[in-house]
């Protein structure tokens, strides 16, 4: 049974003084004397001063043993975390050898270019230049997505995908239109500038206000309507949206009476696929602004390497969630439809 425990010891208090105050009287008129005195008091005042050095006690206590508590608040997080790494390792192995193959594939075509390719360079350096730098932040973003499910942490992975998806868009519109959208791009790193920058593209009329993200997003060469639903989604996660706060990634189905307040075991399939794709298209974009054998050779594993994120992630999910819809057979079955009609199932489910 719950209690309110400050009302109560006040409470409680005061009986206390009141019955050690009529303790010792003998006669009916001493004992109305203490009564009055008692009723005369300001027990509002009372009641404040008792509330602050309660506090002022509780937080001192906290002082005192913080420590101690977080010490075992710690030992119960190492705790989670081992056993997170025990169900999901195999899965989490796959996203660290994505993050380190491209690492290595990029050192070594901005090596090469920078060495080989000056001429070409000269023509498209700001391309570069600054799809470099997006996909330095992408690869960024990407090993603190691993980092976030790792500790069990679904809704801020996906949130973080949605800066991914984001960098996505604009890697592909700087892309599209070229040298000039990537210089303004650049030069508005140093300004209040979100999306200004993109009418050097020469797309939007002199008499658009402003340019918004979902500007870009029909203009680039992504296709964003099957992408919608997701990023709808992650926009949720990431704003105190009623949808975002009572339906999380990490809340498991039918669990509907628990508010998840700390790590999570569920729900990191979601963007550990999601910003698997993210890594490879931006790293497709920027292998083939100045490609060479090895970067398409490099872009095309990388994409691969999607369907190696996906049955880490969707095997293990079924093995620890085995009440779970089965997300293997699942995706198994799309892989199927796709094939009967003739299409390729990786780039179908990439997009």
């Amino acid at each position: 049974m719950t209690k309110d425990f400050v009302t109560e010891l006040i409470t409680q208090t005061i009986q206390d003084v009141i019955e050690e105050e009529l303790e010792g009287v003998t006669t009916e008129e001493e004992a109305t004397k203490i009564l009055k005195r008692i009723e005369d008091m300001d027990m509002e005042s009372i009641m404040v001063t008792m509330y602050s050095r309660m506090a002022k006690d509780t937080a001192q206590y906290m002082r005192d043993t913080m420590f101690e508590e977080v010490m075992g608040f710690r030992a119960d997080e190492q705790e989670f975390l081992s056993r997170q790494d025990q169900k999901w390792y195999k899965a989490f192995v796959t996203s660290e050898a994505m993050y380190l193959m491209v690492l290595e594939a990029s050192q070594s075509y901005s090596a090469y270019v920078h060495d080989k390719k000056q001429e070409e360079l000269a023509l498209h350096g700001n391309m570069f230049t600054a799809i470099k730098y997006i996909h330095g932040r992408a690869m960024q973003q990407f090993l603190e997505i691993i980092t976030l499910m790792k500790n069990g942490f679904a809704d801020g992975a996906y949130a973080r995908w949605r800066s991914m998806y984001e960098l996505t868009i604009i890697a592909s519109f700087i892309n599209k239109y070229g040298e000039a959208v990537a210089e303004s791009f650049i030069e508005a790193s140093g300004t209040s500038d979100r999306y200004e920058w993109a009418r050097k593209s020469g797309i939007f009329s002199s008499k658009k206000r402003y340019i918004s993200f979902s500007d870009l997003q029909k203009s680039c060469e992504i296709d964003v309507d099957i992408w919608e639903k997701q990023y709808n989604l992650a926009n949720q996660i990431v704003h105190a949206s009623p949808q975002g706060t009572f339906s999380r990634l990490g809340h498991m189905e039918g669990g509907d009476e628990v508010i998840l307040v700390g790590r999570s075991d569920f729900g990191i399939t979601t963007p550990a696929e999601h910003s698997a794709i993210s890594l490879a298209h931006i790293t497709t974009i920027f292998f083939t602004i100045l490609s060479t054998g090895d970067s398409v050779v490099s872009a095309k594993y990388i994409n691969s390497w999607i369907d190696i994120i996906r049955e880490g992630y969707f095997k293990a999910h079924d093995e620890i969630f085995p009440d779970s819809e089965s997300l293997w057979d699942a995706f198994n079955s799309t892989r199927d439809i796709d094939a009967s009609h003739g299409e390729s199932s990786v780039e179908g489910d990439e997009e």
